[in-house]
């Protein structure tokens, strides 16, 4: 069986990894917006990781309320600066996904996501770092 201490480093290993994960498909996504021969193919790419990588995100913010309830004595639940800004961070990761599935029926989706993706990643990037303040001992 593993145990609690062991249990409460999944939400900070995977935080890091998603955040990493997002920062690529984010760079993806910017590199595909230069008229080269290569952007068809970094678009692709782009659409086809980060479905998963949305899916990390969401997992992440969950599995952090998921350790700060039931495996950390030492924080109250929601109430840090890391699960406010893991809240927005999530939240912009989510409008980033819906304004994606509207962009052949609302043309000006395509300016606002690649803005709101990026602040998603930004924020992701401000998580770790307060994520650190907060590690299991």
């Amino acid at each position: 069986m593993i145990s609690s201490s062991t249990l409460a480093y999944v939400h900070p290993v995977l935080g890091f990894v998603v955040t990493g994960l997002a920062a690529y498909a984010g760079s993806l996504g910017l590199r595909s917006r230069r008229p080269t021969r290569a952007s068809a193919a970094l678009r692709a790419r782009h659409r086809a990781l980060t479905p998963w990588v949305y899916v990390g995100i969401v997992a992440s913010f969950a599995g952090g309320l998921a350790s700060a309830y039931w495996l950390r004595d030492d924080l109250e639940g929601a109430a840090s600066g890391h699960f406010q800004v893991g809240s927005v961070s999530t939240a912009l990761f989510t409008a980033a996904a819906i304004l994606s599935r509207l962009f052949d029926r609302q043309p000006w989706t395509r300016r606002v996501h690649p803005w709101v993706g990026a602040a998603g990643v930004l924020l992701a990037g401000v998580q770790v770092f307060l994520g650190l303040q907060i590690m299991p001992h």
